[in-house]
């Protein structure tokens, strides 16, 4: 199982013949609407709330936060940087694949009308990949899924592409800025990336992959 994302809002929408009735009784439920946007490793940098700002800026509404913390949930303040190691692993190994558990939203995506929009920046691409995945699959249309800086495996990256439920897949690489990581990458491009990657983590300069993990003018 992931990470408890949220608990569902939203599942299907069936159709129900009742033994004492000929006429087909429709069951409705909660479609998720609006926009909800994950940040990077630890996913509680100060940047979140420019970028989410920023988004605002140009017209996206109903905009949502994904969680605080992952890996670091429950820790106490002085070892919460060890959460962002464990979701760096994770974005390194087991959630960059195709996942068949449930990743399902519990709070906000609540909007009465609107887009269902998912985005993400690093290990919250992946988690905005699983997401629309999950919901694709169940018969709801995901208007835009947006992937910066992910090193989101090829072949995941291709059937989220393809999708007939996800009407468009934004990537966005950051190699530009001198990010070794891209979609689409190999593990073993992936695995050879690490030294340059600690290397822009410790600088603390907002280089290469953690270019968005600062306060930046050009945010997405």
């Amino acid at each position: 199982m992931p990470a408890p994302l949220l608990a569902p809002i939203a599942v299907i929408t069936a159709t129900l013949t009742l033994k004492s009735d000929t006429k087909p009784v429709k069951v409705y439920v909660k479609k998720p609407r609006g926009t909800l946007y994950w940040g990077g490793a630890g996913l509680d940098g100060s940047y979140i709330q420019s970028q989410l700002q920023a988004f605002a800026d140009v017209g996206i509404k109903n905009l949502n936060a994904g969680l605080t913390n992952t890996g670091g949930a429950g820790l106490p303040d002085y070892v919460k940087p060890i959460g962002t190691l464990i979701d760096a692993i994770r974005a390194g190994l087991p959630i960059r694949y195709e996942d068949d558990d449930e990743w399902t939203i519990s709070k906000g995506m609540d909007a009465k009308e609107g887009q269902f929009n998912l985005i993400g920046y690093s290990y919250g691409s992946l988690l905005a990949a699983q997401t629309a995945n999950f919901y694709a699959n169940q018969g709801h249309i995901i208007d835009d899924l947006v992937l910066i800086g992910s090193p989101i495996d090829a072949d995941f990256l291709k059937k989220l592409q393809t999708h007939r439920n996800i009407k468009k897949v934004v990537v966005i690489d950051l190699t530009d800025k001198g990010d070794p990581l891209h979609a689409g990458m190999s593990q073993m491009a992936l695995l050879e990336s690490i030294p340059r990657l600690a290397s822009q983590f410790t600088s603390d300069r907002g280089e290469g992959h953690f270019y968005y993990g600062q306060v930046v003018a050009d945010s997405p």
